[in-house]
């Protein structure tokens, strides 16, 4: 988000960094409060069964914890390491999110700079006849270097993505399996509590929706990635190039290019094997719905 070809010079691409900073924090807020209503049903629980001392998950404890001076001591001890592992999971995944969002936020602005590339430029020349503007070899110049430095800005970006891809190809990938199987096990408990125990189908019922609401959230901003590195071809057409700026040498190289680079949308994997999108993602739920269905009918 640092880089010196980042333009945020007009208005319209200060709205766009405001929208896309604005979707990332109330996708971060959903997250966070959809994973902390989880992790307190699961605090609230041990106390409301009907065992005395009940930790909120098997834990394997080197002692007797089931005394009343040790129980609280070991209660909260619990509770701690319960929590740090769950919130490294979801800042986990908030970061994952943070990337792709920021790399959607960077497409945004080179879209509306490709398409503005002439406006930006005249900024300079109010003053010059349009039908001269174009040979005048000052006018020439800074549109080439500001073609240029969209350019640079393009390969830019696509070096982030193909980067984050190569990152997250092995996880995504464990990813896609834990996921499938936990929607699968997890929707299966809720079913199977539903009018015996209140407590704990909430408690099932917000793991369920905070892994599926983690995974679609992944999918859908994955597909949007693809789908804005795909405009970058169209941006640069609808540029205003037929006007005669591209009689200009250097020019129609630069253009041909971008759209060339564009033509291969940029798509993340997981494990190169599976495209991450909403394709993907209703395949995954249809997949957990089956073996649902299946251990339902097998109970």
């Amino acid at each position: 988000m640092e880089s010196s070809n980042f333009d945020l010079s007009t208005d319209e691409r200060k709205n766009l960094l405001e929208l896309w900073r604005k979707r990332n924090e109330a996708c971060l807020k959903l997250l966070v409060a959809l994973g902390t209503c989880t992790i307190i049903a699961w605090y609230i629980y041990p106390l409301l069964d009907d065992l005395d001392y009940n930790l909120m998950v098997p834990m394997r404890i080197p002692y007797d914890y089931k005394t009343e001076a040790l129980y609280p001591a070991t209660y909260v001890g619990v509770i701690i390491v319960f929590s740090y592992i769950s919130y490294f999971v979801m800042v986990n995944d908030l970061i994952i999110q943070a990337h792709i969002m920021h790399l959607l936020c960077q497409f945004a602005v080179l879209n509306d700079s490709c398409v503005h590339i002439l406006r930006d430029c005249k900024a300079n020349f109010k003053h010059e006849n349009e039908d001269k503007l174009y040979a005048n070899r000052q006018f020439q110049e800074t549109y080439i270097n500001r073609l240029g430095d969209l350019v640079n800005q393009h390969i830019f970006i696509l070096k982030n993505t193909l980067q984050l891809r190569e990152i997250l190809s092995a996880p995504m990938l464990a990813q896609l399996a834990v996921s499938t199987t936990l929607i699968c096990s997890i929707g299966y408990q809720v079913a199977m509590l539903v009018g015996n125990n209140v407590t704990k189908w909430l408690m099932s019922f917000l793991f369920l929706g905070y892994n599926m609401f983690v995974l679609f959230i992944m999918c859908r901003w994955c597909e949007e990635l693809t789908i804005q590195s795909e405009k970058i071809g169209e941006a640069i057409y609808f540029s205003g190039w037929e006007r005669g700026i591209a009689t200009v040498p250097g020019v129609r190289i630069r253009i041909l290019l971008i759209m060339a680079r564009a033509q291969k949308p940029l798509v993340l994997s997981a494990g190169r094997m599976y495209d991450l999108s909403l394709a993907a993602y209703a395949n995954i739920v249809k997949t957990s719905y089956s073996a649902l269905t299946m251990l339902l009918r097998l109970r």
